[in-house]
């Protein structure tokens, strides 16, 4: 099979196709049923009209024949036979013998078909063409008939035009569908393939490939948008795990070696032991202390404690730290003030937060300057809560900011305080888990962190 006969096979067996043929299969069992009832209407309503006229010229001859006799009616069958008034009337009087008295007619009709009171017929013109006649047969007086009918040869042709017109429209409307299925086969069958050739190329190893948007916002742009957000963020999540690798072997060498080597000097009999396995102790400690550290972020990041959300207040959770750290801020000589609303109504996690917010402190705390000013407040508007701690400490570097969350980052001047870098990591890993927004800013001096939060978290994340 050609390739050309291969591409037609695939798009005959798309979605898409199918769905166009079925609603075509559907368009025609509707237009058969709309068409069928049209004309069963059509032919009610044409019969009626020709039974009407043919019930009310029996009824005026029987008057006639009432008034005038046999030969008065005679001579009006014969009278309205001869006129072209109503062309289409058909009439004739027949003896017993069913001998013509008057009319238009020949002779009876050989081959009736009898529908109740009503028969058909066809009849010759002179033209030679074959006619059909509906009529009604009246008996009068002794053995006499009288037959009154219209030919309908205007009908049979209106449903034959009609029948060829219904038989044309479908078999176009069928065309169409058949048109108009591969036409959204193939642009279906393009945007999908878009998505597997940029699949494909992910799985060979581009992560920076994405699927491109045609700009229509239908619903293939929908996905797309929604695989790239995914796509992102698989990527986000994979070069984080290459920079906490990294990061675990550069910042945990230092440590794990001094441990060693401390461990060595203890097994070849160190004079002073008890320091030696003090100082092991410590940096045992440190070690798990990260460990328990990046335990709890993975914990976070994977929506462990989404069952621990409920309502809170935030303004109260701030005070209750503020009245812990107070003491530490007083002996390095900064003023701790806790400012903001009385009462912030939040759905959340209040462990959680409250970890991000004593994360937020320790570090204004350490890095805030003697003498200087660490600030803490919550605040609400209609939709959204606000964490706000600021300091009046060195800030950061601006280039620097967009780092601060991720893992094991430790700026210079922080080298030499104790820390692992990952308390802005959990700060971040908290806020996402809230489907909130970390921002951190330089005031000059100092620096500002604001966990902005929704009053009720939206979309997969926290049940509620």
């Amino acid at each position: 099979m050609n390739e050309t006969g291969l591409k037609l096979r695939v798009l005959l067996r798309t979605s898409t196709f199918q769905f166009a043929m079925m609603y075509a299969l559907m368009f025609i069992v509707s237009a058969l049923v709309l068409f069928g009832f049209l004309y069963w209407w059509t032919n009610r309503d044409l019969n009626r009209q020709i039974d009407a006229a043919i019930e009310a010229e029996i009824s005026g001859l029987v008057e006639q024949y009432e008034r005038l006799g046999i030969g008065g009616l005679i001579s009006v069958v014969a009278e309205r036979s001869s006129r072209d008034s109503v062309p289409n009337s058909v009439y004739l009087f027949v003896d017993g013998n069913l001998r013509p008295l008057a009319g238009n007619l020949d002779g009876w009709p050989v081959r009736l078909t009898r529908t109740g009171r009503w028969v058909e017929f066809e009849r010759a013109t002179e033209s030679g063409d074959v006619v059909p006649v509906r009529a009604m047969v009246l008996s009068v007086g002794n053995d006499l008939r009288l037959l009154v009918g219209r030919d309908i040869l205007d009908q049979v042709q209106l449903n034959r035009v009609f029948a060829r017109s219904a038989s044309l429209g479908i078999a176009i409307g069928l065309l169409l569908a058949l048109a108009g299925g591969l036409l959204m086969s193939i642009g279906a069958q393009r945007r999908v393939s878009a998505i597997n050739r940029t699949a494909r190329q992910i799985m060979g190893g581009d992560l920076s490939q994405r699927v491109a948007l045609s700009g229509t916002r239908d619903e293939f742009d929908e996905l797309a948008v929604n695989i790239n957000a995914m796509l992102n963020q698989i990527e986000g999540l994979l070069e984080g795990m290459r920079h906490v690798g990294d990061s675990i072997a550069h910042d945990l060498k230092t440590p794990l070696t001094r441990l060693r080597n401390r461990l060595e000097r203890l097994a070849v009999g160190e004079p002073d032991s008890r320091d030696g396995l003090r100082q092991c102790v410590e940096e045992s400690d440190r070690l798990l202390a990260t460990f328990n550290a990046l335990l709890r972020i993975s914990r976070i990041e994977s929506g462990a404690y989404r069952a621990a959300f409920a309502e809170f207040d935030l303004a109260e959770m701030v005070r209750d730290i503020c009245d812990i750290y107070r003491a530490a801020a007083d002996e390095r000589e900064i003023e701790l003030r806790c400012s903001g609303q009385d009462t912030v109504r939040l759905y959340g996690d209040r462990e959680l937060l409250a970890q991000a917010l004593t994360n937020l402190l320790d570090n204004a705390i350490k890095y805030t300057p003697r003498g200087g000013q660490v600030e803490v407040g919550a605040y609400a508007d209609d939709a959204l809560r606000t964490l706000i701690v600021s300091d009046s400490g060195p800030g950061v570097p601006e280039d620097e900011i967009g780092n601060l969350h991720r893992r094991f980052v430790r700026l210079d001047n922080a080298r030499s305080e104790p820390g692992n870098g990952l308390g802005l990591s959990l700060v971040h890993a908290v806020v996402e888990q809230h489907h909130g927004e970390l921002v951190i800013e330089n005031r000059h001096p100092g620096l500002e962190v604001r966990l902005e939060l929704p009053r009720r978290p939206h979309g997969p994340g926290p049940s509620q």
